[in-house]
């Protein structure tokens, strides 16, 4: 199993927690969120993430965090979690990767990550005159 653990800023995070449950009807267990509030030093949510990362690397097979903005605060606390092959990184967050991670989540890590990129990409339509 990987546990999906989104960092972003504030609500959006508490947002896509809620978004996730309410398609799918049900608590995700392994989705974990930490908000990143502005007036928070990023030591002290860095310190707080390396504590849920260990946690979580107790009891699954890996982490996939995703962040909402690449260079932005979130993403660059989450930069410094990476382990690569158990704790992965995927910036860009929209709620069609969100839920293809979690979807793909009882496979392994490589493949959760394939699959939430091809789903945050994949769930990005123009929907013109057509």
């Amino acid at each position: 199993m990987i546990s999906i653990f989104v960092i972003s800023h504030s609500e959006i995070a508490n947002s896509f927690a809620y978004c996730v449950e309410h398609v799918l009807s049900k608590r995700v267990e392994n989705l974990i969120i930490l908000p990143v509030k502005k007036s928070e030093e990023p030591s002290s949510i860095l310190e707080r993430a390396k504590e849920i990362i260990d946690i979580q690397l107790e009891k699954v097979d890996g982490v996939l965090i995703l962040a909402d903005i690449f260079g932005a605060t979130p993403s660059n606390i989450a930069s410094k979690l990476v382990i690569p092959g158990k704790v992965e990184l995927i910036t860009g967050l929209n709620l069609t990767m969100l839920l293809r991670a979690i979807s793909y989540s009882t496979q392994s890590l490589e493949i959760c990550v394939e699959k939430a990129i091809d789903g945050g990409i994949k769930g990005i339509i123009h929907v013109g005159d057509n």
